[in-house]
């Protein structure tokens, strides 16, 4: 029987408990993994995998994809707190524009380099009509997202919403401009929106049937503004609202008490660990292996770093450095984390996260011609891959990537609007001159021919 598309000559790295990585090829039909090697089919169409490795398709649980402006030096060198404050003056001049061509170019860079699924969390909503741009970038490019709706109620006010009209958006988008299995309901933090928006938050959520989301325990300074207000430490506080749970994700978690720990792991809360990012606002170390040893189920997240792969690694070395145990974590955990790991935290593990016959086909093909020999596939993964080395990337049972290249828009195209638009929102920002304008439309003209 003729399948809608085979993936050939790979070696197929299922990371399935059991099974070794094997050299085989991958047939998929109706969006779903149908075989993995047997009988040779006939498809309508082929992938050359030849020299590659096939894995599952990596999940990015937490990102910003309404940053257009990557390349600036703004708010370097700042912690947290401060970063947020230089961003908040930009965020303050988007609009639909920035918000569309920030999710078409973000959500692009991601399936270029292997991630298959992403989860936004989007905000500020200071103006009308952003959550609709945001899902028209989306979906220009073909991959799996999610909307974590932010509410900011303080402390920026020009960005800022009353509660009542964040949550009364919310209930608009709602299978309307956003299915229901892809929206969180997600206060920003306790910085940023109250402890009576996070218990409301809980409340809408069950009467939705949609999901929680949100930054928590970042900062030592936010550990002690909750224990000066509420008497308790961040994750506990949640909790205390009802909060957490198994709908619910969980950003970041750097500064964790023992209880703590073993609160997330009763009540079956998700983490994610942004590694690069926590090593970039100097926010310190995730405590992921005695997350892990408690049950805890851990992803990871780009956070408007580099790219998965990245991240993957880093979650070794960071690990390694932060325990004094080169053993913290291993490759294959990490790279658990991206994959199955993510898969969990969207609810989505009998369908993604491993290569086996019935799910759902998200595949990425890894170039290895640039780290033979190749003896330990996972090691070699974890330790030498990079996402420049993505030939291509199927989403369910689509091909969004093919030899590197995007297969459902024009990158060109893509890139001298995105500079355009970026370009456009520094000047009215005042913190570009018309030197830099047009040096980012040559850089951005030769990035997009290539």
């Amino acid at each position: 029987m003729r399948v809608d598309l085979v993936i050939r000559g790979g070696t197929v790295v299922p990371l399935v408990a059991g099974v070794e990585p094997h050299r085989n090829d991958v047939y998929v039909d109706a969006g779903r993994v149908v075989a993995v090697g047997g009988e040779d089919r006939p498809a309508r169409r082929v992938l050359d995998a030849s020299g590659m490795m096939v894995i599952p398709g990596m999940h990015d649980v937490h990102d910003h994809l309404r940053a257009i402006t990557p390349g600036l030096r703004v708010g370097q060198g700042l912690k947290l707190d401060a970063f947020l404050k230089k961003m908040w003056r930009l965020n303050e001049l988007d609009g639909p524009d920035e918000y569309r061509i920030g999710a078409a170019l973000g959500t692009a860079r991601l399936l270029k380099g292997g991630v298959t699924s992403v989860v936004d969390h989007i905000y500020p909503f200071h103006r009308p009509g952003l959550a609709e741009a945001a899902v028209e970038g989306y979906s220009a490019t073909g991959i799996r997202w999610f909307m974590a709706r932010g509410i900011m109620t303080r402390p920026y006010r020009p960005i800022c919403e009353p509660a009542s009209d964040a949550f009364r958006a919310i209930e608009e988008l709602i299978d309307t401009v956003v299915p229901r299995d892809r929206l969180f309901i997600a206060p920003v933090s306790f910085r940023h929106a109250t402890a009576t928006v996070y218990k409301r938050s809980r409340q809408v959520a069950d009467r939705l049937g949609i999901r929680l989301y949100t930054h928590i325990a970042e900062t030592d300074a936010e550990v002690a503004q909750t224990r000066e207000q509420h008497g308790a430490r961040p994750v506990e506080l949640l909790h205390r609202l009802g909060f957490g749970g198994e709908d619910t994700i969980l950003v970041h978690c750097v500064k964790l008490s023992k209880p703590e720990i073993k609160l997330l792991a009763r009540a079956g809360t998700h983490v994610v660990h942004c590694p690069n990012n926590h090593m970039k606002l100097a926010k310190g170390v995730t405590p992921v292996p005695a997350l892990l040893a408690a049950g805890v189920n851990v992803s990871l997240g780009v956070d408007g770093m580099d790219d998965m792969l990245a991240e993957v690694r880093q979650e070794v070395l960071l690990q390694s450095l932060g325990n004094s145990d080169p053993g913290a974590v291993s490759p294959a955990t990490a790279l658990d984390m991206a994959t199955s790991g993510g898969a969990r935290a969207l609810g989505l593990d009998s369908d993604l996260g491993t290569i086996e016959v019935g799910k759902l086909a998200d595949l990425v093909c890894l170039d290895a011609a640039d780290v033979q020999p190749v003896l330990d596939p996972v090691w070699t993964i974890v330790n030498r891959s990079h996402g420049r080395d993505v030939s291509h990337v199927v989403v369910e049972g689509e091909v969004v990537v093919e030899d590197g290249r995007l297969t459902l828009v024009d990158e060109a195209e893509l890139v001298a609007e995105a500079t355009d638009i970026a370009s456009a929102s520094l000047k009215r920002a005042g913190i570009s001159d018309q030197a830099v304008i047009d040096m980012a439309r040559r850089v951005g003209a030769v990035s997009g021919a290539g």
